[in-house]
């Protein structure tokens, strides 16, 4: 071969080698470095917040593949949004004492949108802090949030994806008109809780607007032997549904005081699921979560979506289910505005519709700043197990959100059962 063709071959072949080698390190920079798209102007940064567990664990790699798969569904659109795409930015914080320093320079990059997974306490500080003059907090639950200004109206920067604490009430009362419209209710409570109380006040009223008659009655859970004399009086009052906002021990002896008699009254226990409370045969509970946690279908769209963009395997498909819906909510603000200006933001993130959540596609209520509406699944414990047992949909106009549930103000939030069932 003619040694000078060679030479052309060699600077050929060394051109082509250097043209992939800085394509492959331009990929990889895109995907590592996530300010590469800030820094030169064609993505609007948003900040999230790591959970308890931390990005390594489970629950962080789920939600950072779900929020990078929606990231990168924008990305593959052919205008992407007017020409921009959101670039998600995975904060390592952890120490609310370093958010005062972090929301200074992340306000001087622009951020308009903070996506938080972490625990309330923390979540109650970055609020505290962003309520009034931004960015916008999304919570990815929120349950325990101080979303409602002083003034009965939301913060205007305040978001969340679950219905507040107290949402549990309306689901309980649902749950019991749809079995017996006619029925008659008790509702026992811990006089030594004001949180407790103030959810069975809750559920009285919300049974009483449904048209069933309840009975709100308050004791020391710790008196548990007292429960028969209670029952044997409102079996003879026509009472069939006890509903109970105490501990799990509590609410045992109840179930136990019905068994006993053989009386074919139904329990409702208004915590979470129970080890102790496998044996109360019948027994039922509402609950936010079981519904996404059990929907087959839902958890292989989920896994699959993250598995076509990243080929891999997420190992909790309900907290990527999570992320993804949230990073579209955050997505949709930016594609309604066009624009990464934080007010307008806000008002975008209050009015986003079609928001999809495994089998739930959610709308935004602007008087609430949580969904119009959210699925309750039922849980009744059949054979020591608890089992589904249909669901339940809840608005969020018609619950409450009380100060007593807010981490900042009741330092009793994360004690025992008794407080926190």
């Amino acid at each position: 071969m003619d040694e000078r063709f060679k030479k052309i071959i060699a600077c050929v072949t060394f051109a082509m080698t250097s043209f992939f080698i800085s394509c492959g390190a331009s990929f990889a920079s895109d995907e590592e470095d996530p300010l590469l798209g800030v820094r030169e102007g064609w993505a609007w940064p948003v900040v999230v917040i790591q959970p308890p567990e931390g990005w390594d664990s489970a629950p962080g790699t789920s939600i950072k593949h779900a929020m990078r798969t929606a990231e990168r569904e924008v990305s593959l659109e052919r205008e992407a949004i007017r020409g921009k795409e959101v670039t998600f930015m995975f904060s390592d914080i952890s120490d609310v004492s370093e958010l005062p320093a972090r929301l200074k320079t992340w306000r001087a990059m622009n951020v308009s949108a903070i996506v938080t997974f972490a625990e309330a306490r923390f979540n109650a500080a970055l609020s505290e802090l962003c309520r009034e003059n931004g960015p916008s907090v999304l919570m990815s639950g929120g349950e325990e949030a101080g979303v409602y200004s002083p003034g009965g109206r939301p913060y205007k920067y305040l978001f969340a994806l679950d219905l507040p604490y107290y949402a549990r009430a309306n689901a309980i009362a649902e749950a019991i008109s749809a079995t017996d419209p006619e029925a008659e209710a008790a509702v026992f409570t811990d006089i030594l809780s004001a949180k407790l109380a103030h959810g069975a006040e809750l559920s009285s009223r919300f049974l009483k607007t449904r048209g069933i008659d309840a009975l709100n009655i308050s004791s020391a859970a710790y008196r548990q032997d007292q429960f028969t004399p209670q029952i044997r009086e409102l079996e003879t009052a026509g009472v069939q549904f006890y509903v109970c906002w105490l501990d799990a021990m509590a609410t045992l002896s109840i179930w136990q005081s019905l068994d006993r008699r053989n009386r074919d009254g139904t329990v409702f226990y208004s915590g979470t699921p129970r080890q102790i409370l496998t044996d109360a045969e019948g027994t039922f509970l509402v609950d936010k979560d079981v519904l996404l946690e059990r929907d087959e279908e839902g958890r292989h769209a989920i896994i699959n979506k993250i598995r076509d963009a990243f080929d891999v395997i997420v190992d909790d498909p309900v907290i990527s289910a999570k992320a993804y819906s949230i990073a579209k909510w955050v997505i949709e603000a930016y594609r309604v505005t066009g624009s990464g200006e934080t007010s307008r933001i806000a008002g975008a993130l209050e009015e986003t519709e079609n928001i999809p959540l495994m089998g739930e596609i959610l709308s935004i209520d602007k008087n609430t700043h949580r969904p119009k509406s959210r699925k309750f699944g039922i849980l009744r414990i059949t054979g020591r197990v608890y089992e589904s047992y249909g669901s339940v949909e809840v608005f969020s106009a018609e619950t409450e959100e009380s100060e007593l549930t807010h981490p900042e103000k009741d330092g009793s939030i994360t004690g025992g059962e008794i407080i926190d069932p």
